[in-house]
């Protein structure tokens, strides 16, 4: 009997290659393979009940137990369920006096393989030689236990005979069966996940957008994707054993490209590089490439594989958006940035070769007139005409840059000495003060020329420019249509600038301001009635400071505006306050500048609240503005002169007779005061051009329905002359110099 065992278990080893072919070959079947698996299961098990070992009439041992154990444990419940099925109907069709136990083995041993693989599942259990054999015995120690529903005689016959060999040898078959189908599965999941990550990778790598090549070792195409089709424009069948000089290289000797090849498969390592290659029909294309060795088993190179990236629209691209970075959109011009980089390569070349470099800053005179007058579609055409001028003034290995606004530089390398300079400027300043034709215009500009040299008077691009810039401005401050050579004083004064523009900014937070405040008299009544207010600076180190000072560099830095609305703010308060005390009608002037009315942060209807909330009415103040400034700035003055008018706020013309203020602008405007200035003031005598002048400005302005304000009057002959004349009003030293408020009000009282 343990013979008849042993060739049953013979049988069921059969089972493992009928499986293994039935896995390998249904795989993608999953249905089909499960239904092939158990029905397999179940014709060995009814092989082995055709041939079974008879123990009584209608009892008989077979492997069945063994096989639908493994094929629960195996197959899943659907396996299991089509094997008990199967092998449970053929036992009904069997009969017999053991047909009960029978179906209870098969129910059993199915139950007891799909328990086991619940809890492989669960990964509370593995499959493994020990716990297999456990699980062999397991099921035939229960299979012993259901064989005590037998009848006696057969069971005892069973337990004499076969048992023990039973529990041995089926067992061991289940260990062994099932480490065999467990190395099969684990065999055939590695295939499939090999032949779906292929899979995966072939589509991929088709369907990438980068083209994907392979080469041999001889550099011949073994690969060629759909993204390498559309690239190159040659089809795989094309492409396919080609080397790539005859495909997509361009003026490379197949010699180079060998050896670069040869290299890559030497060192073993990936490579990225990118170079320029050719289509099927002559397109130059830019590419990036991916290069990685192929390498066997042994880890001998055997081919290569490359990645190519189309990156001919990045690179055009990239270089727009250098050229954007580095190039002025305007003129074409290098910019500041380009400049900067020019400057350095200059000077490395410099330091070799011992030579000098000059630098050139222009700053062009009257631009801002033609722009004003003009328009700025007219300046930019300008710009672009300097542009054409300068380039063909200088060398082609000379650098001609924009800076921005109206400013440009040039850079003179190779320099032996930097007396050569001189020349080139005075004739660049003679030829940029030719006319410019503009269309249907002309237009006439002078240029301001500041200059620095490599290495006399800095190291760097950018201590150059700064000191090319510093001379430019002395050039200017000059009169301009000049240059000027810079000096390390100009070095100086910038940063007494700066520290001016700093202490500016420090001095409006920290209220650091003063007003003084002028008498301007009534030369009838002798009256004060009116006062000019004077800013003054109470700095901190140097004291007292006069606006002749910080105006310009307030005004050049926009603080004006702070510090504007800072004097009107405390000239409104301080009117309030002498209203109350002194006069009703008592008025304060104060200067204003065209920057802060060119300015969008100032607006007059924030004057005008601020006079509500004092409850002042707008004659309480009179904005002073210059003639020269109601000229240049016209424009961009009139709408708030007319908006402070309206609000009865009353308007002065300063410094009047030293600018070219037309009569028109005098009635447009509805100025209500003209101050003579005191250039004119100062040589009155009698019978003097200066007296006509004053007489003449007086007799004009009453009959345009204007007072006058005479200034400067410092002794008591130009008072007589001034009043002989008809003059309104005077202010200067005659009657106060300008006071701090308090001591301005003592004199006020003490009239």
């Amino acid at each position: 009997m343990t013979v008849n065992l042993i060739y049953s278990i013979t049988l069921i080893l059969s089972l493992s290659l009928l499986y293994g072919f039935i896995v390998n070959y249904f795989y993608a079947n999953k249905m089909t393979k499960q239904i092939l698996s158990g029905a397999l299961f179940a014709g060995i098990c009814i092989f082995g009940m055709i041939y079974p070992i008879y123990m009584d009439s209608g009892v008989i041992v077979d492997p069945r137990s063994v096989v639908l154990g493994i094929a629960g444990l195996f197959g899943g419940p659907v396996v299991a369920i089509i094997a008990a099925t199967i092998t449970a109907g053929y036992r009904l069709l069997l009969g017999g006096g053991g047909l009960y136990v029978g179906i209870g083995i098969v129910i059993v041993s199915t139950s007891l393989g799909l328990i086991y693989r619940y809890c492989v599942k669960k990964d509370w259990v593995k499959i493994n030689l020990v716990q297999l054999l456990l699980f062999g015995l397991l099921i035939q120690v229960i299979v012993l236990i259901i064989s005590t529903q037998l009848p006696a005689t057969a069971f005892e016959k069973i337990l004499s005979t076969i048992a023990i060999p039973r529990l041995v040898i089926f067992t061991l078959a289940t260990a062994f069966l099932g480490l065999l189908l467990k190395n099969m599965d684990d065999r055939q999941n590695t295939e499939i996940a090999l032949r779906e990550s292929e899979s995966r990778l072939s589509h991929h790598l088709q369907n990438t957008p980068l083209a994907a090549i392979a080469w041999d070792i001889n550099f011949n195409v073994t690969q060629w994707n759909k993204t390498a089709e559309k690239i190159f424009g040659y089809s795989a069948d094309e492409a396919m054993g080609r080397h790539p000089i005859d495909l997509i290289l361009i003026d490379t000797s197949k010699i180079q490209i060998d050896q670069v090849y040869k290299d890559l498969l030497e060192h073993k390592e990936g490579t990225r590089r990118s170079n320029y290659n050719i289509t099927k029909d002559g397109k130059k294309i830019a590419c990036e490439w991916y290069n990685t060795p192929i390498l066997d088993t042994a880890g001998k190179a055997i081919g290569a594989a490359s990645l190519c990236e189309d990156i001919t629209v990045r690179k055009q691209s990239e270089q727009l958006i250098w050229e954007q970075a580095h190039y002025d959109s305007l003129t074409g011009l290098a910019n500041r940035q380009m400049a900067s980089l020019d400057l350095e390569k200059e000077i490395k070349i410099a330091k070799r070769s011992n030579k000098s470099i000059a630098l050139l800053f222009f700053d062009l005179d009257g631009f801002k007139d033609i722009n004003d007058t003009m328009g700025h579609d007219i300046g930019d055409i300008l710009l672009v005409e300097v542009a054409k001028r300068l380039l063909n003034l200088t060398r082609d290995v000379d650098t001609i840059a924009r800076l921005g606004g109206d400013e440009f530089v040039l850079i003179i390398g190779g320099l032996d000495s930097p007396s050569c300079v001189d020349r080139i400027a005075s004739n660049l300043l003679k030829k940029m003060s030719e006319p410019f034709t503009l269309g249907q215009n002309k237009a006439y500009i002078s240029t301001s020329i500041g200059i620095t040299f490599y290495p006399q008077d800095a190291s760097d691009p950018v201590e150059m420019l700064k000191n090319a810039d510093q001379a430019m401005y002395a050039a200017k401050s000059n009169g301009g249509n000049s240059f000027q050579y810079f000096t390390p004083s100009m070095q100086q004064n910038a940063v007494s600038r700066m520290s001016l523009i700093s202490d500016l900014r420090i001095a409006i937070a920290a209220n650091q301001f003063q007003l003084h405040y002028q008498p301007i008299v009534n030369l009838i009544t002798g009256d004060i009635y009116k006062a000019e207010a004077l800013i003054r600076w109470q700095h901190p180190v140097r004291g007292l400071v006069g606006p002749i000072e910080f105006i310009p560099i307030a005004e050049e830095t926009q603080l004006i505006v702070d510090i504007g609305d800072w004097v009107f703010r405390e000239a409104a308060q301080q009117s309030a306050r002498w209203r109350t005390a002194i006069e009703p009608s008592f008025q304060i002037s104060i200067n204003t500048s065209p920057v802060q009315y060119k300015n969008d942060a100032f607006s007059a209807k924030d004057w005008l609240d601020y006079l509500d909330a004092l409850k002042l009415p707008g004659d309480a103040i009179m904005v002073e503005i210059t003639e020269g400034a109601l000229m240049e700035y016209g424009s961009s003055i009139d709408q708030k002169l007319f908006d402070f008018r309206d609000a009865n706020i009353q308007v002065s013309l300063d410094d009047f007779g030293t600018g070219y203020s037309s009569l028109s602008s005098l009635k447009k405007l509805d100025i209500d005061y003209l101050k003579i200035d005191k250039s004119f003031v100062d040589n009155l005598a009698p019978h003097s051009n200066d007296l006509a002048l004053c007489e003449a400005i007086i007799v004009m302005a009453h009959k345009l329905d204007l007072k006058v304000v005479a200034e400067g009057v410092e002794n008591e002959e130009q008072r007589d002359l001034l009043i002989a004349a008809g003059c309104d009003y005077a202010q200067g030293y005659l009657f106060s110099k300008p006071l701090p408020a308090i001591e301005f009000e003592k004199l006020l009282k003490s009239r």
